[in-house]
């Protein structure tokens, strides 16, 4: 055990001896005149890299989804030398593609062309100078957008419609549930009385069940949905 512990003194000892030699000091100034030799070396030499460009997209209203998704970035791999490389990756400008011209109701395809893409980037990385472009990704951009909806739900009293006179028109049951498919951004624009549904009294009174109709009056309702859709009825005259 003794023998252990002094020869681990030693090698102690001799470690602490080289770090306070001038060996040590030349073997540190050796390896940060290497590091500095091949850092320069790197930065004049030839070489690829891959920058990440951050994209925005205006004109895209709040509520319409995109399938793919429209990617956040462009990766633009690029090659020239290391310095050269290393100024373009700094500072990068976001870039921001206007999509008010293609979107149009609410579905649709949007689609960016690689020139486009390309006129976009900054002049640096269009294969002016030096710089050569070696790929752009993606190369173009095409996306299907849909708006997202959401549904609304009222409970309404059906009104009768074309009732002769001397009749009564009873609706079994006399109430249905109306979904109203809206646009998220319009949720709070529409209202129940934006929306009306009847029966209409039939002719003969065969008809085992009548259908029932609705009206709606605002631009923001894109569909109604009613439950249930037909109810029982009976007509009863009233002038007895």
């Amino acid at each position: 055990m003794k023998d252990f512990r002094d020869i681990g003194r030693k090698m102690l000892h001799g470690a602490k001896a080289f770090l306070f030699s001038w060996d040590a000091v030349t073997f540190l100034c050796f390896v940060m005149v290497a590091a500095v030799m091949w850092y320069g070396h790197a930065l004049s030499t030839t070489r690829q890299m891959t920058i990440h460009v951050p994209v925005t997209y205006k004109g895209v209203p709040k509520d319409l989804s995109f399938k793919p998704e429209l990617p956040k970035q462009i990766d633009v791999t690029l090659r020239d030398n290391g310095r050269r490389l290393i100024a373009q990756s700094e500072d990068l400008p976001t870039i921001t593609f206007d999509l008010s011209d293609q979107i149009k109701g609410s579905e649709g395809k949007v689609h960016i062309e690689h020139a486009q893409i390309i006129s976009q980037l900054p002049s640096s990385m269009q294969g002016n100078g030096t710089t050569q472009v070696v790929s752009v990704r993606p190369d173009n951009i095409e996306a299907r957008y849909s708006e997202q909806f959401t549904e609304r739900r009222y409970t309404f009293t059906i009104e009768a419609h074309k009732v002769p006179a001397g009749y009564n028109l009873r609706l079994f049951p006399a109430q249905v549930e109306v979904i109203a498919r809206v646009s998220q951004s319009h949720y709070n624009d529409i209202s129940a009385k934006d929306i009306t549904v009847y029966c209409e009294c039939p002719s003969s009174g065969n008809e085992d069940k009548l259908p029932v109709h609705f009206i709606h009056r605002s631009k923001y309702i894109k569909s109604v949905r009613i439950e249930p859709a037909e109810v029982e009825y009976i007509i009863e005259r009233t002038d007895r």
